[in-house]
């Protein structure tokens, strides 16, 4: 899975953004941790969908592709099964960071009425702390690379399958394990039109909703699932800056976040330290109030 392997282990940028309300900020803070949403749960329910298209159309082409190998194109066959079946029952997370702190569309998307903010976590502290739970990983918007990357993870799947003793067939997945590889990476593609946000996410592993840190929050039409993802390492957030989004008190909230950093025993940028955090306030000029 050399292609593959290769986007997982990107190196990620010094600081990436994670743009959220003033409950979020609280949250984060207060609770050391941050939220992952169910894949299946996301604002854009398109987003699985298109993964699943590009998919769907590489294995078609490997078919045409393998016309005179009768074996290649049974197991080929066998994989368009798990790209039809529904993955709601598989427990993978979400949270999702920018590379930009301080975007227009962002803010309007959960600025809540001039009350946002932009949290800029060192790229290096989420790399470690989604190990044990996941992965950090860029999300991919150039169709070539996505389907340069779907090629890859379906030549990947029919190997395994090529290898497989005959004796196995009944005992393991109709499709090998792309049913399983789809739910790791299906949050990796993203359509084009998104690319000005320059999204990195944390994706979890499968998880079991009866696991200590899954959880349930009340969402605007239905109960969403969700994976609290702890962020403490060594007594720190990783957080670097924290980027206050358009509002008509920028002064006062300025002071407000100062203030909740100190309470936590967070050094904030008044303080001579080396890991002390930056507040300043958005350049955007927006106005929803």
């Amino acid at each position: 899975m050399a292609n593959v392997n290769e986007i997982l282990q990107r190196t990620p940028p010094a600081i990436l953004y994670h743009y959220t309300t003033q409950q979020g900020l609280l949250g984060i803070i207060n609770g050391k941790e941050i939220w992952a949403s169910h894949t299946q749960y996301l604002n854009d329910t398109r987003e699985f969908r298109h993964a699943i298209d590009l998919l769907t159309e590489e294995l078609l082409e490997m078919e045409k592709d393998a016309l005179r190998d009768q074996r290649s194109r049974n197991f080929l066959a066998q994989m368009r099964k798990p790209l039809s079946q529904g993955r709601e029952s598989v427990n993978v997370c979400v949270c999702s960071f920018s590379e930009k702190g301080d975007m227009l569309s962002q803010w309007r998307a959960y600025g809540e009425s001039a009350s946002g903010f932009a949290i800029g976590f060192s790229g290096e502290h989420l790399r470690k702390v989604s190990e044990e739970h996941g992965y950090l990983v860029p999300v991919l918007y150039d169709e070539g690379e996505q389907r340069r990357f779907a090629r890859a993870l379906l030549k990947d799947v029919l190997a395994e399958l090529m290898r497989r003793p005959a004796e196995e067939g009944e005992a393991s997945p109709v499709g090998g394990n792309l049913g399983a590889y789809l739910n790791r990476y299906a949050p990796i593609l993203k359509h084009k039109s998104f690319e000005e946000e320059r999204e990195w996410r944390i994706i979890t592993k499968p998880l079991m909703c009866s696991g200590e840190r899954f959880d349930y929050r009340a969402g605007a039409s239905m109960l969403i699932p969700y994976f609290r993802l702890p962020l403490s390492q060594q007594e720190s957030l990783g957080i670097r800056e924290i980027v206050i989004g358009p509002t008509p008190h920028p002064a006062q909230s300025s002071r407000s976040v100062d203030g909740l950093l100190m309470k936590n025993g967070i050094a904030t940028w008044g303080l001579l330290s080396p890991d002390a955090v930056t507040i300043r306030c958005s350049e955007v000029p927006y106005r929803s109030w």
